[in-house]
């Protein structure tokens, strides 16, 4: 189910798909990254966290698109680091959501 907001004629009943959009990417990063911990036994993931907001833009012919992204990614695990650092980088790289979208949206992925 998906909805608009009472602004925009709909019952806010659910979601609109813009965000269904940006949860698609941060709920990809932690299945993401529950994968590598699987796969990792040396990896342990005490924390994480994906928050993620974005713009639209509405253009004068009626149609819009959402022209940023912006992802912040807090997580606390038992590495490293250096390893901490490429775990997070792995979770971006093999989020499959995130790859679909490099190139069409512009995206700022913050570690905090």
């Amino acid at each position: 189910m998906a909805d608009e907001p009472a602004a925009a004629k709909g019952t806010d009943a659910a979601p609109n798909p813009v965000q269904y959009l940006l949860s698609a990417v941060g709920s990809c990063m932690s299945v993401t990254a529950r994968d590598l911990e699987n796969k990792e036994k040396n990896l342990t993931i005490k924390k994480f966290q994906v928050d993620v907001s974005g713009e639209t833009t509405s253009y004068q012919d009626g149609s819009s698109r959402v022209t940023h992204i912006d992802i912040k990614i807090a997580a606390e695990t038992n590495l490293s680091e250096a390893d901490h650092a490429f775990f997070l980088k792995e979770v971006v790289r093999k989020c499959t959501v995130h790859e679909s979208l490099v190139g069409a949206i512009p995206m700022d992925i913050t570690y905090i």
